[in-house]
């Protein structure tokens, strides 16, 4: 079957077309529950506990595709993403030990199957998925969850009682990507889009990631709020 040339120029575009799933996770109850103090501390403990298990996915994620991959400078991409990761989760801790939760319980804890979908399916991509395909997904999420980091962590300084070291895990996500990362992987992806198929995929995975971010945010809110 052929496909004709893609004429993709940018992501801001596959970016517009998303629009509606990214402010549906924007205005999410969950992070409006933390900012009006309706969801009951202890509660945080599920939010930090399928991080661990996302987190520690994500790393042999970014470890495979970084063997997987032949392209010099995806694999330098990858490499940053995999080095974001263990900062991630040596954040992480930190929130933890704000919430009196150690290692082994984090380790032992039963995850939940929506809140770990997202990773399930960055799974899929790093077997199945090209480099362009992942880089796509990334770059139209990471600003979308850190976001809603920055929301929750003001919301857990105002209202919980978390101070900015504590927060360290959200405040980390809430900075921006650097632009050196977001400038070579949008010139990866764009030297990679050569057909309409081409950008079919990287628009699909785009939405699809966006999808699994709802799914964590819509569980983790269901779970949060039962018998409070």
């Amino acid at each position: 079957m052929a496909y004709e040339n893609s004429k993709l120029t940018s992501l801001q575009d596959i970016q517009s077309d998303l629009t509606d799933i990214i402010n549906t996770i924007y205005d999410h109850p969950y992070v409006d529950g933390l900012e009006k103090k309706q969801i009951v501390k202890d509660k945080l403990e599920i939010f930090i506990c399928e991080q661990y298990k996302i987190i520690a996915n994500d790393k042999r994620n970014f470890a495979f595709m970084i063997a997987k991959t032949s392209n010099d400078l995806a694999s330098k991409l990858f490499t940053d993403c995999l080095n974001a990761e263990i900062n991630a989760l040596e954040n992480l801790n930190i929130f933890a030990e704000a919430m009196n939760i150690d290692k082994r319980k984090m380790e032992s804890y039963e995850p939940l199957s929506g809140c770990q979908a997202y990773t399930n399916y960055l799974t899929k991509l790093a077997v199945y998925g090209s480099d362009a395909e992942i880089l796509t997904a990334l770059i139209i999420d990471l600003p979308v969850w850190g976001h809603n980091c920055d929301k929750m962590s003001s919301a857990l300084q105002k209202n919980y009682g978390f101070d900015k070291k504590s927060c360290t895990f959200l405040d980390s996500f809430a900075t921006p990507l650097p632009k050196e990362f977001t400038d070579k992987s949008k010139e990866l992806i764009l030297s990679s889009v050569v057909s309409s198929y081409d950008e079919k995929t990287i628009r699909t995975a785009a939405r699809l990631i966006l999808d699994y971010e709802i799914l964590f945010w819509e569980t983790i809110y269901k779970h949060s709020t039962i018998n409070q």
